[in-house]
């Protein structure tokens, strides 16, 4: 889940090993950092230290995205994962409850 009400929920329902995602949400623009947990946080230059304006993590169903900024970061990010993940094979995104 987003870490405060203010993001966009999205599920990326995909199948990948977990080889394949952690080489996706390590390889995608912008990452600042992976915490204890593989929350994968993504910041533009020009973000606020405290929020990230994506993130990304593993999820039984593919992975979860949470876009915080709707900004060019995110949109590039969310391009680049589902680019990623229809490469290897179908891919849906579908908003999260």
């Amino acid at each position: 889940m987003c870490l405060v009400e203010l993001g966009f929920e999205y599920r990326i329902i995909c199948t990948l090993t977990i080889e394949q995602a952690n080489s996706i949400l390590a390889k995608a623009p912008n990452l600042d950092h992976c915490d204890e947990l593989g929350r994968h946080e993504y910041r533009g230059s020009g973000s606020l230290t405290g929020m990230p304006d994506a993130e990304l993590q593993r999820a039984e169903y593919g992975l979860y995205f949470c876009d915080y900024s709707r900004s060019r970061t995110s949109l590039e990010v969310l391009g680049y994962v589902l680019s990623r993940c229809a490469d290897l094979g179908p891919v849906t995104l579908q908003a999260a409850d």
